[in-house]
């Protein structure tokens, strides 16, 4: 397919009003590694916004339909840029992926709704107020009648947020090939699984293109007696809860996606080696309660951090703050060492809870991988020695390190 063919149906949808959102990634040129572009209405007039992500920043900006030529001069643009674009219409995912200086097109249907994406209306989300969702009947967040319970209304947004994720994942490992019609999911440390069944609920509804199985374990009994007649009662097949230990788990050989939200201190750093362990496509984690580094760092007054940031580690609740944050950092440049691209994303509002950074990691396809490699070691021998500490991370993981961290060469 020719370039000036994509440009055409791109600007036909956006003039149509089908659009739901366009990605365009796997830069080849350009100052962006992505770009997402979406509709939106304000009330002076019908726009696109166009998101565009440079280093781990988001930049912004607003163009009115009315000046398509201004559109479509953007667009060639970035067909010209990438090599990969992902165009999202009402009930169809289009995929268009560079092959020497042409595009090979692929369709498949996504069954999704289009969200209103007007700043003056109500927000429209991919589970809808007013559906009658029976987990959530069930779970007791939703009325029969439809409607979302006052009290619950922020795990409501939680919820669809994590969807929102989910949707954007799968779309990368289909887009990627890293899976085709059929995904294995594992949701390590669930509870009451809110989440587990909200993904079941989306995964039966909403992408027809996947058979799916899901597997959900907990440390409690209990709770994992209450989720499995759960499920049985409402006849959602494929979806399994298992009693035990994230380090025990060996139902299988290998998953496509992990999961592992507010599992507490290391529960996080076991989860993640075990996704690795199941040569995982992709893991979704959201850590929770970062005692590890606090601990040591504060154990450790000879470290460059105390040299340079003494201001900090002499107060305990910044240090507390830090430690957190540096803790999730070196979790993503650990998965990148292991062959992955990570990003490190708001999951929700802080207003709703202080542990809202989730680390989104996939499969890395990247042919100069190995360069990269030499690079992040060095960021990441870096920083282990500026807080003078050994992780355990590091003593879980190493073994699926891509590049030897002695001689800082790739194993081959």
């Amino acid at each position: 397919m020719k370039k000036e063919d994509i440009l055409s149906e791109l600007i036909e949808n956006i003039k149509d009003d089908k659009l739901i959102k366009i990605v365009f990634s796997d830069k080849q040129d350009g100052d962006f590694n992505k770009i997402i572009i979406k509709p939106l209405s304000l009330k002076s007039a019908k726009n696109i916004q166009i998101e565009s992500f440079k280093d781990n920043k988001a930049f912004h900006k607003n163009i009115e339909l009315n000046n398509i030529e201004k559109i479509k001069n953007i667009l060639k643009e970035y067909v010209e840029n990438f090599k990969q674009i992902l165009l999202q219409i009402e009930s169809l995912n289009i995929s268009f992926m560079k092959k020497k200086e042409t595009f090979i097109k692929k369709e498949n249907n996504n069954n999704l709704i289009k969200n209103s994406n007007e700043h003056n209306k109500k927000k429209q989300y991919i589970l809808n107020e007013g559906d009658k969702i029976d987990f959530l009947i069930e779970l007791g967040l939703m009325s029969v009648e439809g409607k979302i319970l006052k009290s619950s209304y922020n795990k409501f947004k939680q919820i669809n947020k994590y969807l929102e994720f989910i949707d954007d994942v799968i779309v990368e490992l289909k887009t990627k090939k890293l899976i085709n019609n059929h995904i294995n999911i594992l949701d390590f440390g669930c509870g009451k699984s809110y989440l587990t069944f909200a993904l079941y609920y989306y995964l039966k509804n909403y992408r027809k293109d996947l058979s799916f199985s899901i597997v959900g374990l907990d440390l409690k009994k209990d709770v994992i007696e209450f989720c499995n007649k759960l499920a049985q009662k409402l006849s959602y097949e494929n979806l399994e809860f298992l009693n035990g230990n994230i380090k025990d788990y060996d139902r299988a050989k290998e998953v496509d996606l992990v999961f592992s939200l507010h599992a507490c201190n290391n529960a996080t750093d076991y989860s993640l080696e075990k996704a690795l362990s199941l040569n995982a496509k992709a893991i979704l984690a959201v850590p929770c309660c970062h005692h590890e580094f606090f601990e040591k760092i504060q154990k450790n007054k000879d470290s460059k951090f105390y040299d340079t940031l003494k201001i900090i580690a002499d107060n305990g609740i910044v240090l507390d703050k830090f430690a957190s944050l540096a803790t999730d950092s070196f979790r993503s440049l650990t998965l990148e060492l292991c062959g992955y691209k990570t990003k490190m994303i708001e999951f929700i509002d802080m207003e709703h809870t202080p542990k809202n950074i989730l680390i989104k990691a996939i499969k890395s396809r990247s042919s100069n991988l190995k360069e990269n490699l030499k690079e992040k070691l060095k960021e990441y021998n870096s920083l282990k020695k500026f807080l003078g500490i050994q992780p355990l991370l590091e003593e879980l993981t190493k073994k699926y390190f891509l590049i030897d961290t002695n001689t800082e060469m790739p194993y081959n």
